[in-house]
């Protein structure tokens, strides 16, 4: 069972505790090691969707200027953006090697080099009171719909 959302429009804004890149460092090693037992013991299991060839795939990355955009459009709607929410997915993946991008889709992909659904994020802004912003999707270049940013570059295979 879900809680209600328990914050007020300020509280909610400055949600969020700074850490050190050791101190988050240290986190993503516990995740790493988590992935890396757990992977073996079962083939198909969760765990085992966050290793491409034999890596574990540490996050995703998303540019500034999408989020300044998203941001941009979700404050539009006139709801009062209080912060973004991250939401984890699994998706079908297929990489372009030539240009290190990738296309994602919830059914699998013609053709992809690997057919099994990896995770993802997902970042959706949300209004003060804690419920998702729905967007024009309009507003976003090149986006079927831009109430919320996806197909970041997964780290790995790109990036470090």
């Amino acid at each position: 069972m879900a809680l209600k959302w328990p914050f007020d429009r300020q509280k909610s804004k400055q949600l969020g505790n700074g850490f050190s890149l050791a101190e988050i460092k240290d986190f993503a090693t516990n995740f790493n090691r988590e992935v890396k037992a757990n992977s073996t013991k079962e083939k198909n299991s969760l765990a085992s969707k966050f290793l491409m060839d034999g890596e574990v795939r540490k996050g995703e990355f998303f540019g500034i200027e999408r989020i300044n955009e998203l941001l941009e459009l979700a404050e539009k709607s006139g709801r009062g953006v209080s912060g973004l929410r991250i939401y984890y997915g699994l998706a079908y993946e297929n990489f372009k090697d030539l240009t290190e991008e990738s296309e994602i889709s919830n059914v699998p992909i013609k053709d992809a080099k690997d057919s099994e659904l990896r995770p993802r994020l997902f970042l959706v802004p949300v209004d003060e009171d804690g419920k998702d912003i729905e967007i024009d999707h309009t507003g976003f270049k090149d986006t079927p719909d831009g109430s919320g940013l996806g197909n970041g570059s997964p780290q790995p295979p790109f990036g470090k």
